[in-house]
Order: structure tokens, then sequence, then C-alpha cells
């Protein structure tokens, strides 16, 4: 692609297509401009992880393994090496929410991925009669080359661990990080290569938008993005043009539903500790809460309790001043805009900055009660440290109302343990936690994707892994008997409609008088083709 090919190709993207950092806040960064090197750069990635591919999908499902297994004991031996290359201040936080994750996911591929990959043969129960001696085989075969664009709230965990299971799968793999997250790729890839991955099957791309979109359009077998729903709205142009399939797990609302029986004290630890993990940059920390007003009560008291009180700020109240833990981000402009409106519609702001004036600047926890599931705050993506409840006066009320949401990715069910799961199965969402929150996900048999404007496909657990091939079937038949070859006959007619009433008749004896009929209609197809051949 040259320089005219260059200018052609920025003007058709334009204002249409930006792949933004893929960070799950929505906010685009500018990336730089798109150069000669750039294009030449992606274009030969590409090429060279294609090259990789072919021998790196003829190894065996057991070889490949050994190098995932060589790969997590590498990182074992020295975890907190990794842990620094992630860009967050608590290196605790980061073990245990990117690190083990990520080992626990490689040696669930260890143990599961050979299984799960295997050849296997169709059964026969319910194979047509008519089909008789035919064989079925179905066999899961790698994509080619897949393309991974990474967020920037787990820039390790989650490209890493779709990265593992690509590799399993015998793909090469195309990482574009986000802005600020390329050390951790590289030495993600780095690692691969030093536990026996072919040097060049992973390769990290440049962190620009541009990159993600060069690859697309150079071709790529799937994309498997995290991300906002403002980054896969744009990302889906550009695949519906390459005709390119793809996973998108994107932004959550998430819901927090209080059932009668629930323990409350449980309910207001879980709601801080998904208020302040990551400082709440997470897909699936809670957002909306429904409860009854007496819980909504007790809950708001319980976390008023166990928050760090702030400095009173301004006029304003000690009781409206909250911070928590790490929470020292300030709102994003987007929770700023729909915190004001919620207040203007009838909100309570139970806990924020004293006055309006320093929404966008308070660094701690908002908590807005007496909001409604038509206020645009719970209709958002908001990735900040914002709760809304929404006060309700029974369970099925609550399910009502969250149908209001766009957003489908996670739930939490706080109640019994046996009125919990027969809740959880009605709520529209991809992944149902019950009394905890958030952390029970990272169990690598979870598979974990959102519905409606949170994204489509399933990334991790054997759904993920199956989502990194294409099926394959292989269909055999009998040697000799194969009618659909011969000549037409005037016979063949009745021969199909007493097939058809042998086969599906209401009752076995229904298919049983249906017997002599075919057998019948069948010796007069037989005595037409044999005076035909005379």
């Amino acid at each position: 692609m040259g320089p005219t090919s260059i200018e052609s190709f920025k003007g058709s993207v334009g204002n249409r297509l930006r792949l933004h950092s893929a960070d799950d806040n929505g906010e685009a960064s500018a990336g730089p401009v798109l150069t000669a090197e750039l294009v030449h750069r992606v274009r030969l990635q590409g090429e060279t992880a294609r090259n990789k591919q072919t021998a790196w999908a003829a190894e065996s499902i057991r070889d490949r393994l050994k190098v995932l297994k060589q790969f997590r004991l590498r990182i074992a031996a020295e975890p907190e090496s990794l842990a620094v290359s992630v860009n967050r201040k608590n290196i605790a936080e980061t073990l245990a929410a990117e690190v083990l994750p990520l080992l626990d996911a490689c040696r669930y591929l260890e143990t599961e991925a050979a299984e799960i990959l295997r050849e296997k043969t169709a059964g026969n129960r319910s194979r047509p009669k008519w089909l008789w001696g035919n064989s079925v085989v179905l066999r899961p075969e790698p994509l080619g080359v897949v393309l991974i664009i990474g967020p920037s709230n787990y820039p390790l965990m989650l490209p890493g661990i779709q990265a593992l299971q690509a590799i399993a799968a015998g793909n090469a793999v195309l990482i574009k990080p986000a802005v600020g997250c390329s050390q951790v790729a590289d030495l993600f890839a780095s690692l691969a290569a030093s536990a026996g991955l072919p040097e060049g099957l992973i390769q990290v791309l440049p962190e620009s938008p541009e990159a993600a979109t060069l690859a697309i359009r150079n071709g790529v077998n799937k994309v498997f993005l995290t991300g906002s729903a403002s980054t896969g709205r744009a990302v889906r142009g550009e695949l519906a043009n390459a005709g390119t399939p793809s996973v998108m797990e994107l932004s959550g609302c998430d819901a927090v539903f209080i059932l009668e029986d629930a323990d409350l004290n449980l309910v207001s630890d879980c709601l801080m500790f998904g208020l302040t993990l990551n400082n709440s940059r997470t897909c699936m920390a809670p957002r909306r809460v429904f409860a009854t007003g007496k819980q909504t009560d007790e809950i708001i008291r319980l976390l008023k309790k166990k928050m760090a009180l702030g400095s009173e700020q301004g006029s304003g109240s000690k009781e409206r001043s909250c911070s928590i833990g790490n929470a020292d981000r300030p709102l994003s402009d987007i929770a700023d805009l729909k915190i004001r409106e919620a207040i203007s519609n009838g909100a309570a702001l139970i806990c924020g900055p004293s006055s309006d004036s320093s929404l966008a600047e308070y660094s701690g926890v908002a908590i807005l009660d007496h909001v409604t599931s038509e206020m645009s705050v719970t209709q958002s993506d908001i990735f900040a440290p914002v709760l809304s409840f929404i006060r309700v006066e029974s369970a099925e009320q609550a399910l009502y109302e969250n149908q209001k949401c766009p957003y489908a990715l996670s739930a939490t069910v706080f109640g019994s343990t046996e009125r919990s799961w027969q809740f959880a199965r009605r709520i529209s969402v991809g992944c149902v936690v019950i009394n905890d929150m958030i952390v029970p996900t990272a169990d690598p048999r979870v598979p974990f994707g959102g519905r409606g404007l949170s994204g489509h496909g399933m990334t991790r657990g054997e759904s993920g892994l199956l989502e990194m091939t294409q099926l394959k079937a292989i269909v055999a038949t009998r040697h000799w008997f194969r009618p659909h070859l011969q000549k037409p006959t005037s016979a063949d007619a009745e021969v199909l409609a007493q097939l058809i009433r042998l086969e599906h008749a209401a009752t076995p004896l229904q298919s049983l008088m249906a017997v002599p009929r075919m057998i019948r209609a069948t010796l007069k197809q037989i005595k037409i083709r044999r005076s035909h051949r005379t």
C-alpha cells in the first residue's frame, strides 16, 4: 500500500471508524497518524503469523499443550515479574485478578483441551432409517489467524486467556494491546516463545487503533474484542465489510437482585468489593441494585458504616462524602453527566461530593437512591464507581424493571440457595453469580459473554475454546446403496410417501402398518427399473 493508498484508507475511516483503545469506558484515544511504516509493519506481522500457523496447526494437540504447560511453569516461578508489567499500583490485586486466573486458565487447557478439541463421531440413535450405514465425524479445526483486541482495565488476563485458547486450538495470534499496555503484551509473547512456542506465532501489533483496522483489512479469520459498546459498534462496521466473524465481550451495567431472605451484611460487603476492585473499572462491577425500600435503607446504612468517611467538603455534610480504598480516579465526564441527570429527575445522591460543581473531580464512590429504570444512569455503561438503588416491591417487579436496560453482561443474586438458583435461571444475562460478586467467574470452567449491547459469543471455558475453531463435518456413506443415483421412475413418489409414513408415524403401530405398503411400493419401483434396463 503506497502513499496514495494510505491517504485513501485514512479518508475511508474518517470519523466513522475509531477502534479506540478498547477500554470499557468507551473514551477514544488519539492514535498516531497512519504511516507507510505502520501499514508495512502490520502487513508483515500478519503474513508472518499466517506462515507460522500452518506448521503449528500440524502439531498434535498434546505437543501444543506441552508448550502451554512450560509457559505456565515459567510464570509460576516468578509471578511478580509479570505482575509488575501491568500498569496497576496494587501488585497483590494484579496477582489475584490477572496472573492467577491466567495460570488457572492455562492449566484448564492442559487438562481439558485435548478432549474438547477431539474429533468425535456422531451417535446413530437419531440417524434416519433411510440413511442407514452413514457415519458422521465432527472435527474442530483451527481458524487460522485470530485478532485479539485487548482492553486497558485487564490487559494481561483477558487477552492472555484468549491467546492461550487460540494457540491451544492451533491458531496464530495478533494481539492489539490497548494504549499503554504494550509492555505486558510483549512480555506475554516473549514468555510464550521462551516456553517453546514458535517465534512469531504471537504477534503484538502497535497500540494505535489503525493497527487493528489494518489487520482486519489485510485479512484475519476471526476477531475477539473486549471493550466498550461504542468500540464494538465501530468494529462491527469494519468486520461487515470484510465478512469476518467475531466474538465481542462489551460493556455492562450489571444488576444486583436482593431477594427477601438475603443476608444484607453479605450484600454490603460484596457491593463494596465490586465498587473498589480495580477502581470499579470492571465490566461486571455492580451498577444497579434492585431491593425493597426497607432493604435499601439497611444496605445503605451498612455501606456508610463500612466506608471510610471523607472529610467535609464545602458546606456539604459528612453523610454525603464517601471514599473507599484505592478509588483514586475522578469520575468520568459520562458518569458526571448521568449522575446530574438522575438528580435532576428525582434521584437522591446518598454518597458523593458535597456540591454539584465538584462532581467531575470527585474520586470516591457515588451512590444514588430512588433511581428509576428509565433514568439514563441505569441505561448506560458507566465505567466508574457509581451505584444506583432501584426500589421495587417484589422480585417479579425487579425482573420486569431489569429488562429495560439494554446491557445484559452478568448479574448477581443474593438470597437462600434454592430461591437464588430458581431466580438466576430467569435473568436474561450471560452469567449469574449467586451470593458473591465477580471473583467466582475466574473459575476457568466458566464461559463468559454478554447479550444485547453487551456483545455476543463466548470467551473462556469450553465454549470459549470452541470459539477458536471452525467445525468440519465429514460424512461417509454405505458402499453400495445409493438409490438417489438411479433414474427416476413413476413409483418414486409412492415410495417416498410410504417412507415418510414409516419414519414419522405418530405411533409404533402406525409405523408398523406402513411397512407392507412400503414393501409393495419398493417392489413396484424395482420392477419398473428392471423393465427400463431391458
